[in-house]
């Protein structure tokens, strides 16, 4: 079995609603994704999985490219007013769970791989920058960190990122190299 296979065995595990496997080369980087990010997030300063604490964007970028492949997927989830910030909150939870999940399956099975998603939500209100990350190890960057045009590369690839009413749609991201051979 091929790295593909294995990730897409993993992520049919989940409910997950769509996903896409792609070359790098499709991916949408900017070094402006950081300005939104300023502009548009309340989440800016504020996290260590997301700008401008979460490290040197040029060298997040590079990090992306050090890979030939990725899954983009998503998970879709009705809610009574997708307005609502704490509904949102508690659907991106629920997202970074699922994703988290599918990393750790993924440990048992690839040499090498990188998992990007929404941004951290492990705890109810990050340490910082005023402390160090008390999980470290649980985080998950967000892919607008890693320079990534989330919507424009949605878009590109042909997922759908907008259901309608009160739909929310979140992605993730997994970053792989090529081919393994498992018997």
């Amino acid at each position: 079995m091929n790295q593909k296979e294995i990730i897409e065995n993993i992520i049919l595990q989940y409910p997950i609603c769509e996903y896409y496997f792609g070359k790098r080369d499709e991916l949408i980087f900017s070094d402006k994704v950081w300005y939104i990010c300023e502009q548009d997030c309340e989440r800016y300063g504020h996290s260590w999985a997301c700008p401008p604490h979460c490290g040197v964007l040029k060298e997040l970028i590079s990090k992306c490219l050090d890979y030939s492949y990725f899954c983009l997927f998503s998970t879709v989830t009705e809610t009574e007013n997708a307005w609502d910030k704490k509904a949102n909150l508690s659907v991106k939870k629920q997202h970074e769970e699922i994703t988290k999940n599918i990393r750790d399956e993924l440990k048992k099975e690839l040499p090498d791989f990188y998992v990007l998603s929404t941004g951290c939500t492990e705890c109810e209100a990050c340490a910082c920058p005023d402390e160090p990350c008390r999980h470290p190890e649980g985080r998950l960057s967000s892919m607008e960190s890693h320079g990534i045009l989330v919507m424009q590369t949605v878009e590109e690839v042909g997922l759908t990122f907008c259901y309608g009413g009160d739909t929310i749609v979140y992605f993730s991201m997994i970053l792989f190299n090529d081919k393994i051979s498992r018997k």
